[in-house]
């Protein structure tokens, strides 16, 4: 019976409908050992379906997240010495509901900090919010990685590979400082994105409000609101940004201006966990404008990217796709 009931809830989970008691219901049943082995059977069997379309496998995706992150205990490495953070005892507003666009939640308070560091990972498919003890918010950008090193009086400190939107608490005493492999940004309290996914071959900073200070060993650079800050080769490059590309991630909203199709493609990797290749190497000199919604699928966007870029695709596999430039 209770197989049954549970098979109910992840096919309805699946079709996306359902309610926000559903879903805590389902999350609860997966506490179960017994109930988790016949989740583990079912997952297998589903993946294994031809017919599964794209949108359920990512349904099915965030599940798998935020079952396997509720599972993980804390646990200190010696190469870092990380705290990964085991979900349920830390986050207060976990449940966003199952299909909320994979987000979850995690709220630090000052007592729940001693002086580990703590890693948030978010993976391909999925955004985190990450509140931290100062009042200071962090969106984590698909395939990111945020260290948080506990604060003080006089020092506020994370560590940054991906990309994040922070809105930063004011401190006077305190700067925050977000440091990247390439640079540090130094703030006392203003909002503002940073783009450091190695990938890109370039680190980006926009200022949306307040002042940041940028150091590089290309020098030091002062930006006001709507300025970017490119790092390239150690090359850093001040001009007008655009804040909405930016940040629109954050709400899944994402306005393309002249950017490479290879980094196009990378961010739709991310953001929907598929692998594009290209047939011919050359297209990825292709730059792409464009606008679109997360909350579309990954073929309605390719169908609207090939209105504006001559592309065609073809799904090769599950979760793989194939993209030539015409």
């Amino acid at each position: 019976m209770k197989n049954l009931q549970l098979q109910e809830l992840i096919n309805r989970y699946l079709r996306g409908q359902l309610s926000d008691a559903d879903s805590e219901q389902l999350f609860d049943l997966l506490q179960d050992i017994k109930n988790k082995e016949y989740f583990e059977r079912a997952k297998i069997e589903w993946n294994n379906d031809p017919k599964t379309d794209e949108t359920a496998q990512r349904n099915w995706n965030r599940l798998q997240f935020k079952i396997n992150h509720s599972e993980r205990g804390t646990r200190k490495t010696a190469e870092a010495r990380s705290l990964w953070i085991n979900v349920l005892s830390v986050a207060a507003i976990l449940m966003f509901g199952l299909f909320s666009g994979g987000i979850l939640t995690y709220m630090l308070t000052d007592h729940q900090i001693k002086s580990d560091d703590l890693v948030f990972e978010t993976p391909r498919g999925q955004k985190s919010l990450v509140k931290l003890p100062d009042g200071s918010e962090v969106w984590l950008n698909a395939k990111s990685r945020l260290v948080y090193h506990s604060f003080s009086s006089k020092n506020r400190k994370v560590e940054l590979k991906g990309e994040a939107f922070f809105k930063v608490a004011h401190d006077a005493l305190a700067p925050f400082v977000v440091k990247t492999n390439e640079c540090e940004v130094k703030v006392m309290g203003t909002t503002f994105n940073v783009m450091a996914y190695d990938e890109f071959g370039r680190k980006e900073i926009t200022l949306i409000t307040g002042k940041v200070d940028v150091q590089s060993e290309a020098g030091e650079q002062i930006l006001k609101p709507g300025q970017s800050l490119v790092l390239k080769d150690h090359i850093a490059v001040v001009a007008e940004g655009n804040p909405i590309q930016a940040s629109g991630w954050v709400e899944n909203k994402f306005n393309f201006q002249n950017i490479p199709l290879s980094e196009l493609i990378k961010r739709l990797e991310n953001w929907y966990d598929v692998d594009i290749t290209f047939e011919n190497l050359t297209g990825k000199e292709v730059n792409f404008t464009g606008t679109f919604k997360n909350e579309e699928t990954i073929w309605q966007v390719l169908d609207a990217i090939k209105v504006y870029t001559p592309i065609e695709y073809q799904k090769t596999n599950l979760r793989k796709i194939k993209i030539t430039v015409r």
